[in-house]
């Protein structure tokens, strides 16, 4: 074992300069690399959490809308229910006004049917009365004299007919 020191200090002093040299490499062109990588990585980490608090934010901003939403068609249901309510209330008390029209129509109508049905009937009567008057008295009464004891006949039986109403 033959230690040689000139080989230990070529070695050495090779060495030295090959760390030199990488050392320079490395300041020269590897550094400035890593700087700019550690620097995206970085603005990338920075953009992620920006991007971050935007879709929070995007998501607050979807949730109060959404919350508006329902609210807005909350408050439309209400509105149709209310304006169902009145339209149904008005269309009930229109058809009771209908209802109450048609009651009233036909009891004007019962009404004039029951004056013409007792007209004719006191009409009838009259004429009985006369063709029984004539048959009692077996002798022709003149027209005018006829018709004025039609006309006292039928007077004082609508006398009656009222008293009795």
């Amino acid at each position: 074992m033959d230690l040689n020191l000139h080989l230990i200090l070529y070695q050495v002093i090779n060495f030295v300069v090959l760390i030199g040299i990488l050392g320079f490499l490395f300041n020269k062109f590897i550094r400035p690399m890593m700087k700019k990588r550690s620097d995206d990585i970085k603005n990338a980490l920075a953009d992620i959490d920006k991007q971050k608090l935007e879709i929070e934010n995007l998501k607050k901003e979807c949730g109060n809308e959404l919350d508006q939403i329902k609210h807005s068609a909350k408050a439309e249901i209400e509105k149709a229910m209310i304006e169902g309510s009145h339209i149904k209330e008005s269309i009930k008390a229109e058809a009771i006004k209908e209802s109450e029209q048609l009651l009233e129509k036909a009891k004007r109508e019962i009404d004039q049917e029951k004056h013409k049905a007792l007209s004719e009937v006191r009409r009838e009567v009259a004429t009985l009365s006369m063709l029984a008057t004539k048959q009692l008295l077996k002798k022709e009464i003149d027209e005018s004299t006829d018709r004025k004891l039609v006309e006292d006949f039928v007077d004082e039986l609508g006398k009656t007919e009222i008293k009795k109403n």
